[in-house]
C-alpha cells in the first residue's frame, strides 16, 4: 500500500495544477461549436482541427470523462454536459473515426447519455460485428473501447454490452499483447496500411491504455487473464522506465526494448500512467506507487532542468523532443518504424531535445482524472 507521505505528495502535486486544468478547459471549449477544439500550439491558441483532424472528437471525450471523474461543478469550467454530447454525438458522425468511438462510448456512459444501440446509430458506427471492428484500429484505439464499454456495461448491466467488451479484451490480449517481450503491438495484421506497416513498434498509448483496459475488465468481471496481464504489462512498462521517471515513446514489441525513446509526453507522465496504474491497484495487481512517484517528478526534474508547469500561461507543456534537423528527424523514424534502432531507452549520451510549447485539451482533462484518483474523490459512474 502507498505510504501516508506518498499520497500527501501526490495530493499536492495536483492540487498545484487544478487551477491551471480548470483554467485550460474553459479557454478550450468553443461557445460556438461546443466542443474542445481549441489548443495551444507554438505559444498561441489555435484551432485543433486546424493541426489534428480528429483531435477535437477525442479531446472532448476525454475532457467530458475528466471532468466527470474530478466531480467539478460544470458550470466551473462553463461546461453544458447535454449541449457538450449531442456535439460530441454529431461530431463522430462527421468525423468518421471508429477508433475514436470508444472514448465516446465512455464520455456518453458517465454522463449518463443515450443507450448504446441509439448512440451507435447517431454516430454512424455499427459493433455488431465487433471482431471485425477491432481487427481493424489500433491498439490504443481497442483499448478506449474496451474502457468505454466496461463504463457502459457499469451502467447498464446489459450482457450484450459485457459480450462486445470480452471481445475486444480478447483481441487485446490474444492477438497484441506479446508475452515474450510483454509489450503490446500497436496494431493488428488487418489495420490500414500505416498502421499496419509499423505494427511491431508501438507507442506508450498503446501500453497504458491497455494496461487500464485490461484493470477496468478484471474489477467488472474479476478475471484473473486481465489482471495478470495488466500486471505483467505494468511491470515491464516500470522495468524500462527511465532514470529521471520518463515513460519512453516508442517500444518494439517483437524485439523488446524502446527504439525511439522521446518524445516524452506531460501527459504520460502526470495523468495516463498514474491514472491505468491506479486502475491497476484497484484490481488487485500491483502497486507501483514509487514509480508514480517517479513519473509525477519528471515534470520538475527533467532532461533539460525545465518546469513543465507555467503557471505564468497557464499551462503544462506537452513534451521534450528531440532537437534535431528535418533529415536527420526522417532519418531516425524510418529506422525506428523498421526496426533497426536498437534499443536506446539506456544509452548513455543522451539526445539534443527541446521544450515543445504545445498543450492538447485533453492534457488537462486526464490530469484532473488521475488527481481524482490520488485524492480519492468519489464517482460512482466510474470504476477507479
Amino acid at each position: 500500500m502507498s505510504t501516508n507521505v506518498d499520497t500527501q505528495n501526490a495530493v499536492q502535486f495536483y492540487n498545484q495544477l487544478d487551477d491551471i486544468c480548470t483554467t485550460g478547459l474553459r479557454q478550450a471549449l468553443n461557445p460556438q461549436t461546443h466542443v474542445y477544439d481549441r489548443q495551444i500550439l507554438d505559444n498561441q491558441w489555435v484551432h485543433t482541427y486546424d493541426a489534428y483532424p480528429t483531435e477535437d472528437l477525442t479531446s472532448t471525450a476525454i475532457c467530458l470523462i475528466g471532468i466527470h471523474r474530478a466531480g467539478l461543478a460544470p458550470s466551473s469550467v462553463d461546461l453544458d454536459p447535454q449541449q457538450t454530447l449531442q456535439a460530441m454525438t454529431a461530431l463522430a458522425r462527421r468525423r468518421n473515426y471508429p477508433g475514436g468511438f470508444g472514448l465516446v462510448v465512455w464520455a456518453n456512459a458517465v454522463w449518463d447519455g443515450l443507450p448504446l444501440d441509439e448512440l451507435q446509430a447517431e454516430c454512424g458506427v455499427d459493433l455488431s460485428h465487433i471482431a471485425r471492428h477491432v481487427k481493424a484500429i489500433t491498439t490504443m484505439e481497442t483499448a478506449w473501447l474496451a474502457s468505454g464499454l466496461a463504463h457502459e456495461y457499469r451502467r447498464s448491466g446489459d450482457e450484450r454490452t459485457l459480450a462486445l467488451l470480452d471481445a475486444c479484451i480478447d483481441e487485446l490480449i490474444g492477438q497484441r499483447y506479446q508475452p515474450a517481450t510483454r509489450i503490446m503491438a500497436h496494431a493488428g495484421e488487418a489495420a490500414e496500411f500505416g498502421h499496419g506497416m509499423r505494427r511491431w513498434i508501438a507507442n506508450f498509448a498503446d501500453q497504458i491504455y491497455s494496461v487500464q483496459a485490461f484493470a477496468f475488465h478484471a474489477l467488472l468481471t474479476g478475471s484473473e487473464r486481465s489482471r495478470k496481464t495488466a500486471d505483467d504489462l505494468a511491470g515491464q512498462m516500470v522495468a524500462m522506465q527511465g532514470e529521471l521517471g520518463q515513460w519512453w515513446w516508442h517500444y518494439d514489441a517483437r524485439r523488446g526494448g524502446s527504439p525511439q525513446p522521446y518524445s516524452v509526453y506531460s501527459v504520460h507522465q502526470h495523468g495516463m500512467a498514474p491514472m491505468a496504474l491506479y486502475a491497476l491497484r484497484a484490481a488487485g495487481g500491483t502497486d507501483h506507487e514509487k514509480a508514480i512517484a517517479a513519473s509525477r517528478r519528471w515534470l520538475v526534474d527533467n532532461e533539460l532542468g525545465v518546469n513543465m508547469i507555467d503557471p505564468d500561461k497557464p499551462t503544462i507543456w506537452r513534451s521534450l523532443d528531440y532537437d534535431e534537423g528535418r533529415v536527420h528527424e526522417v532519418v531516425r523514424k524510418t529506422r525506428s518504424l523498421l526496426g533497426l534502432a536498437g534499443d536506446l531507452s539506456a544509452s548513455a549520451s543522451r539526445p539534443a531535445l527541446k521544450l515543445n510549447y504545445e498543450t492538447r485539451p485533453y492534457e488537462w482533462a486526464w490530469c484532473l482524472y488521475a488527481g481524482a484518483i490520488a485524492r480519492e474523490v468519489a464517482a460512482p459512474a466510474h470504476l477507479v
